[in-house]
């Protein structure tokens, strides 16, 4: 059976392409998805892991990364701060039927549903003992002098970055489940497809408690934040075909519609996300009377 016999309008997304984008813009834009400190640029060996990045960004020069302020050394009477990273190394998206290993946790990818994961990296460079008992005599002098003299009177200073030898690494897996649905929104006649979360997962983060909070945040943060910014309205996925058709003379006096394939009616599920894809099937209706 053709896509088109239930629907007048089918498009779908394969999963590889999904995936072959996202590793695209890791590489052509590495500075979105790479954060660390001003002494990265003298010393890139310290990355937790190397910055893949494409020729043409090596040849432009373009940044390898965000540049970000040292992390502070709270109650420091002097401007102190640590060299840090942050990168996320991986992003990837599974479409029903399951393809990608899953925690125990999240259990089996359902019919319909798709995962995400993301891999990031994180490094700080912990001074060694030798480098704080250097710098200590210089704290306690400088709190000295402090009880001398009025704070409104003490100079703005630079931030002292402590010498940097290596980074203590960690890197953590974080595993999403979820869901495509169309739904109202309020104040809104139009259908919308909607991203609904059905679990998160951080891998190996301990302790329990720890993990648990975190994983609570980051779902209250998807739920609340992120997803609810991706909901798309029927008519916005497919309204470029028209604006096209229409500039080639196609539609000239008429009046296009297009609203969702009802389910079950005219397809099991829309949108389906099946056989590594995510399918939308629309009915589109032309009548005279449009510009």
């Amino acid at each position: 059976m053709a896509f088109t016999d239930l629907s007048d309008v089918f498009g779908s997304v394969h999963e590889d392409g999904v995936n072959l984008v996202a590793l695209h813009v890791m590489r052509q834009r590495p500075s979105l998805f790479n954060y660390a400190t001003p002494t990265f640029h003298a010393r890139p060996d310290l990355f937790c892991r190397p910055i893949e990045a494409s020729k043409s960004v090596l040849q432009a020069q373009n940044p390898l990364f965000t540049e970000v302020e040292p992390l502070p050394v709270f109650g420091a009477p002097f401007p102190l701060g640590i060299d840090f990273c942050l990168q996320l190394t991986e992003a990837r998206v599974d479409l029903a039927p399951q393809d990608m290993d899953l925690p125990r946790e999240l259990g089996e990818l359902p019919p319909q549903g798709f995962a995400l994961k993301a891999s990031a990296c994180a490094g700080i460079a912990c001074p060694p003992k030798d480098v704080i008992d250097e710098l200590l005599p210089r704290v306690e002098s400088e709190l000295v002098a402090q009880q001398k003299r009025p704070s409104k009177d003490r100079p703005p200073r630079d931030t002292v970055v402590l010498p940097t030898r290596r980074l203590e690494c960690f890197c953590l897996e974080l595993f999403v489940v979820g869901r495509l649905e169309w739904g109202p929104v309020a104040g809104s006649d139009q259908s919308w497809l909607k991203a609904r979360l059905g679990g998160v997962e951080i891998v190996d983060l301990g302790p329990q408690p720890l993990e648990e909070s975190i994983e609570c945040y980051a779902a209250t943060v998807l739920r609340l934040g992120v997803l609810p910014q991706l909901m798309v309205p029927l008519e916005k996925l497919v309204l470029d075909i028209t604006k096209v058709m229409r500039e080639q003379g196609l539609l000239l006096g008429k009046q296009v519609t297009l609203g969702p394939s009802a389910v079950p009616g005219d397809v099991p599920n829309n949108p389906a996300v099946e056989d590594d894809m995510v399918k939308v099937f629309a009915k589109l209706t032309v009548t005279d009377g449009g510009a």
